[in-house]
């Protein structure tokens, strides 16, 4: 009896020590756990778009308070807007070095200062809550633009879904494995869009967190825009992956960084040190027949690899130039994109054929790429 006392003394204590641990790497600690911003003052929280904070209801019928059993308790911030249910516990970091990003940075804080003065118009170190509100607007600006984009107004209130819309941005992988594990039914520890078929909740699920330590604050914004411009395609339908991934990597792209967000096939070669020069890339095969895919092809390939991604990024990117055409040929194509629906849906939206889209592509090219 002695050794099972001691035995379950011995454990509990183990489990306390984990859960200490689990808190007292939390960058919460620092800042605690109320919006020092609003304070919770409906006027402030309506100026900055704030419905509500934790807890808060999530998919498949769980709350918030179900996650912090899972990743323990005031270990990430909550919050509601229109359309998003947002936690986020990324931790401290420093301004953008790129004097592009600091600009686009400056832009963003400039604005939520304009809502709401207590936060800082500029500041050269960005803190959990801050981080909180920057992403909160930008998920609701990529939400606005996409509607834009896509011309879905008519599916009203959350693009036609009946749920929210989700983000979790966590700090560490350790975090966002144990989530996977608990609420996605799967294992990873990788950054990715996830759907909860059990409340048909959308989700980002992303860390901060990459293989060689914490990414820098562009890299973690570049991948949130991919993400989550591929989730929004996925809650109407659904788009060809050329299509997903490139209007995803058109949007991540727009924040300067050296992430290439994409995989490179065994049989591809790829020199390390230009591997970010997407423009310069594609312009050099652009000049060659034989060497980008027909838009034929390109319409069913489910294995983009370097180069295919590079080309779904250019072929999206030629497109947005007529937001109107592309609008229309995506309406024909979310959610029924067989190869054959892509290419009368190419004719009616550009007038053109395939093959006279990929020589119209392949010239626009060679005359904006440098």
């Amino acid at each position: 009896m002695i050794r099972v006392a001691l035995l379950s003394t011995l454990l509990l204590a183990g489990a306390s020590s984990l859960h200490a641990q689990k808190k007292g790497d939390s960058p919460l600690l620092k800042v605690g756990l109320e919006d020092r911003f609003t304070a919770k003052d409906p006027k402030a929280m309506a100026k900055l778009g704030v419905l509500n904070y934790g807890p808060l209801t999530w998919a498949d019928h769980k709350r918030t308070t179900d996650i912090e059993k899972v990743l323990g308790e005031g270990r990430v911030l909550w919050m509601e807007t229109e359309h998003f249910k947002i936690g986020c516990n990324l931790g401290f970091v420093g301004g953008p070095k790129d004097s592009k990003a600091r600009r686009l940075m400056k832009s963003d804080l400039k604005r939520l200062n304009k809502k709401c003065s207590k936060i800082p118009a500029s500041t050269s170190k960005l803190g959990p809550w801050l981080r909180m509100h920057l992403y909160a607007q930008r998920a609701d600006d990529m939400y606005t633009e996409f509607v834009e984009l896509t011309g879905k107004e008519e599916l009203g209130k959350h693009l036609g879904n009946k749920e929210k819309f989700l983000l979790l941005m966590f700090q560490k992988k350790s975090d966002l494995a144990r989530y996977m594990t608990s609420f996605g039914n799967r294992k990873s520890e990788q950054s990715q869009r996830l759907q909860h078929y059990g409340t048909g909740h959308f989700s980002v699920v992303m860390t901060a967190e990459g293989d060689d330590g914490p990414r820098d604050n562009e890299t973690i914004n570049a991948q949130f825009r991919f993400f989550m411009t591929q989730m929004l395609l996925d809650s109407v339908g659904g788009a060809p992956m050329w299509l997903s991934r490139g209007l995803a990597h058109n949007y991540e792209r727009e924040i300067p960084c050296n992430m290439i967000n994409c995989g490179i096939k065994p049989n591809e070669s790829v020199d390390s040190s230009t591997q970010y020069k997407w423009a310069k890339k594609i312009l050099k095969r652009s000049r060659h027949d034989g060497l980008c895919l027909p838009f034929v092809k390109l319409a069913n390939e489910t294995d983009l690899g370097y180069y295919g991604s590079l080309q779904a990024w250019s072929v999206a990117d030629y497109m947005m130039q007529d937001k109107a055409k592309l609008a229309k040929f995506l309406q024909l194509v979310l959610g029924k994109y067989s190869r054959s629906r892509q290419i009368q849906a190419l004719e009616a939206a550009f007038g053109k054929d395939p093959e006279t889209f990929d020589l119209e592509w392949r010239k626009w090219v060679k005359k904006n790429y440098k």
